[in-house]
Formats: structure tokens, C-alpha cells, sequence
């Protein structure tokens, strides 16, 4: 695309985050997930695996990651990826787009570049209560929606005001919000 070969700093003033920014430093996302061997963890729209594979990696041996999402072809995709790098710990779960169901309660739930195409948020978020285990996080990375012309802009990311109220709203409180991806705002919550 043509605004990609604007010069990042040129890109992020006027539109916000990018998903190379989100993709910078993966595994200092990784790190503050404090995603541990044996831990259950939901990757809610993981898109191309970037993050999927580095968690699958995090809960080995004996964890698992659930790839969720509501494209085929992404899951295809993940589990040919997996395979491909002997991974036996993802797997994939086709999940409708406006609720979420995960074959276990997980200890965290990870959502990036996904909060956005979410239909009702808070009402999702909500519902999303019964897939968690007692002391889950969810861990929310989502582009701040910034810039010059992001107003005019198909939406594409959220204002973390208005994403904390959301999940204020579904029953969840902000635990920390960490700045380590530019462009884009990253929080953990926990149910209130």
C-alpha cells in the first residue's frame, strides 16, 4: 500500500498506529503477558499467528493456546504454521463474530487489533465472563485511533477512554496499561 512507504514517524502523525508499530517488539508483549508453561490461553482474532505462535511457545509443554477466530482460512493458515514449527500446543476454534466460546475456561485472553471489529463491546465482554478462569486477565492491544486524519478514516482502533469504559461497563477493571507499543494502547484487566 502506498501510505506504508510514508516514513513511520510521517505515517503514525497522521494516522495513528500501524501494524508494523504493533509488531515491532512482539516479545516484550509477550513478556508483560507473563504467559507461563501449562497456562490456558485464548488469542482472540490473531490474525497471521504473530503473537500466536510466540504464546504457544510461552505455555509448552503442557498449556495450550486457542486460536479463535471466525475465519477458516486464518485457522488453516495457524495450524499449517504450528505444524510447520512442531508446535502441539495451538489450537484452532472457529468462533462466531458476535460472541466468544472457547472449548475451556483460559487463564488469559488476548486481544489484539481485534477490540475494534467486536460488535457491542461491553455486552461481548460481558458474556466473555464465563470463558475465564478465576483470576484470568484479559490483555487488550489496540491501536490508540490517533492521528491527523483519523477521524476521517474508516475506524480502525479505539480510544482507550472510551475502551476502559466499555470494559468498565462489561464488569472488568483496568489493572495496568503498559506503553511499550507505539501507537497503540495495551492494558490488562481482570473481572471487577
Amino acid at each position: 500500500m502506498i501510505l506504508d512507504r510514508l516514513p513511520g514517524p510521517i505515517r503514525r502523525s497522521l494516522f495513528g498506529g500501524t501494524r508494523a508499530d504493533r509488531l515491532r517488539d512482539p516479545d516484550a508483549v509477550i513478556r508483560v503477558l507473563d504467559v507461563r508453561p501449562g497456562m490456558i490461553v485464548g488469542d482472540l482474532g490473531p490474525g497471521y499467528g504473530h503473537f500466536t505462535v510466540r504464546l504457544a511457545r510461552a505455555v509448552e509443554p503442557n498449556g495450550v493456546v486457542y486460536a479463535l477466530d471466525a475465519s477458516q482460512g486464518t485457522l488453516d493458515d495457524l495450524v499449517e504454521a504450528a505444524e510447520s514449527r512442531q508446535l502441539t500446543t495451538l489450537r484452532a476454534v472457529r468462533v462466531p463474530r458476535d460472541r466468544l466460546e472457547i472449548p475451556e475456561p483460559v487463564d488469559l485472553l488476548f486481544v489484539s487489533a481485534t477490540y475494534h471489529h467486536l460488535p457491542s463491546q461491553a455486552a461481548y465482554f460481558a458474556d466473555a465472563k464465563a470463558h475465564l478462569r478465576p483470576g484470568a486477565t484479559i490483555a487488550i492491544l489496540e491501536s490508540r485511533r490517533g492521528g491527523l486524519l483519523a477521524r476521517w478514516l474508516p475506524r480502525h482502533g479505539s480510544s482507550p477512554s472510551r475502551l476502559v469504559q466499555q470494559m468498565s461497563d462489561a464488569g472488568y477493571r483496568l489493572t495496568v496499561a503498559h506503553d511499550i507499543v507505539p501507537g497503540h494502547w495495551f492494558g490488562l484487566f481482570e473481572i471487577a
